[in-house]
């Protein structure tokens, strides 16, 4: 809504557009794909270190694959030792990423995915706002209408489980395809 409600001289082309919003609709769709696949291994009794190795692992080997085909492994490695300044921030990155993803698979395993995408979707939010009022972009009525959207859905979400448990009724998760594997 920020996007499609800027102004005219501020607006980019068609095409980035589509495949922008193409790319922004593949982010929500993976990111609430991802959190409910971490869920579903919970009830496996799969720990939450399992799941970082397994990811990071892969990680890796995608990555050592794709530099050892663009033959740039050698010459990164080089760089390393000729940056010592860049080779530290390059460990302190996987370490604090680590204890981010800790945080994560702790949320989930705790309160669920619904909770940790509530918690996201706040970030992302607040993180909108701070950067308008930050660089000083002006929010237009429909953008204001698009945050007023998201946090009325979760408030109201908020509100719904609130009055369920009140009631005494069990509130259920929405259940993903996974869960039914």
């Amino acid at each position: 809504m920020f996007l499609l409600s800027s102004r005219p001289e501020s607006r980019s082309s068609p095409a980035t557009t589509l495949s922008g919003l193409v790319l922004l609709a593949g982010y929500i769709a993976f990111d609430s794909f991802a959190s409910n696949w971490q869920d579903a291994l919970f009830a496996y009794k799969m720990s939450s270190v399992q799941m970082m190795f397994g990811v990071n692992f892969f990680s890796c080997l995608f990555t050592v694959g794709s530099l050892l085909e663009q033959g740039a492994l050698l010459e990164g490695t080089r760089f390393m030792g000729r940056h010592s300044e860049f080779a530290a921030h390059a460990l302190l990155l996987p370490i604090c990423s680590a204890c981010g993803q800790l945080f994560i698979f702790y949320t989930i395993g705790q309160f669920g995915a619904a909770v940790f995408i509530i918690i996201m979707t706040l970030h992302q939010a607040f993180a909108i706002l701070l950067s308008c009022l930050l660089y000083g972009h002006t929010v237009t009525v429909v953008g204001g209408l698009g945050v007023a959207v998201v946090f009325a859905a979760l408030l109201l979400r908020v509100y719904a489980r609130g009055h369920l448990k009140q009631q005494g009724k069990k509130v259920v998760p929405v259940e993903s395809p996974v869960q039914k594997v």
